[in-house]
């Protein structure tokens, strides 16, 4: 009965560790404004991203310059120009920034109420990058710009209801998760006949998790690809892309220290348990 008991507190406390660890990532890498704009900022420097973003800036502001529609053909090169220039001027890493902060409020909005749509997975607010590029252009051509009444791209959507929004609130309590899995396996430990194999056991899962999360710089990439409400756009494609290359790189290199606490946690429990072992078949049998 206590190998039961024990051996089931040890699998709680695994399946409670990876949903503490992968609440703990969520929450610092895309719940958290710094977070999110730390992991996607550097696709501001991407090529491929440059060139989708140049091209979605030129169909924002051509439709907006107020000009005849007889001097697009002519207003369109300086327009593509201009967005090219952008991305190499001084106020770009600035504006992709704000870009991002936007992003993310429109992202974790309050949830819709029944009769509105339902809300994107991502909402990216291109507004701050617009107006850079509307700022260049008019200054080139001595005109005001006028900036397009909305400069957002929603990527995919999910249920109504706020799922979102919940997903947020429930890993931010990630901390809780984590005490309570390592007080299931302290409870684990305690009950176990033999401590150390359990502690092994424990070990070779939290490691298990940890390989899980070195696969992710494959499997997340891949969903991505694949996930509901891809190819809606070539800078969607491209932002969602990159961020979920970018996203598992970061989810394995957070897993690394779990795979070496795992083996750590692996090795004492094996030593100790053959050590333990050892000294109590050295020990004396009782004579009558």
């Amino acid at each position: 009965m206590r190998t039961f008991l024990s051996a089931l507190l040890a699998l709680l406390s695994l399946v409670v560790t990876a949903g503490g660890l992968a609440s703990a990532w969520i929450d610092g890498n895309l719940v958290q404004e710094s977070g999110f704009v730390a992991l996607a900022a550097p696709l501001a420097d991407d090529a491929d991203f440059q060139a989708a973003l140049s091209d979605s800036l030129v169909k924002e502001v051509t439709g907006n310059t107020g000009l005849p529609e007889r001097l697009d053909s002519f207003v369109e090169p300086l327009i593509r120009d201009a967005a090219g220039a952008v991305t190499g001027s001084p106020g770009y890493s600035a504006a992709w920034t704000e870009t991002l902060r936007l992003s993310h409020a429109f992202t974790f909005a309050r949830a819709p109420e029944p009769s509105e749509p339902a809300p994107a997975v991502l909402t990216l607010d291109l507004g701050p990058v617009v107006r850079l590029v509307a700022e260049s252009l008019g200054g080139g051509l001595g005109l005001d710009i006028p900036l397009p009444s909305d400069t957002t791209i929603d990527i995919g959507s999910i249920e109504r209801g706020g799922v979102l929004s919940g997903v947020a609130e429930a890993v931010q309590a990630w901390k809780l998760y984590l005490a309570g899995a390592g007080i299931l396996a302290l409870l684990a430990l305690v009950i176990a006949q033999r401590r150390g194999t359990t502690l092994a056991l424990l070990g070779l899962g939290v490691a298990g998790i940890g390989v899980v999360g070195l696969l992710a710089r494959i499997w997340v990439p891949g969903n991505a690809a694949r996930a509901p409400g891809s190819g809606t756009s070539a800078i969607a494609d491209v932002f969602v892309t990159g961020l979920a290359e970018r996203a598992g790189a970061d989810l394995a290199a957070s897993s690394m220290p779990v795979v070496v606490g795992g083996v750590l946690a692996l090795v004492i429990g094996v030593v100790g348990q053959l050590a333990f072992g050892r000294r109590r078949r050295a020990q004396p049998t009782a004579q009558p």
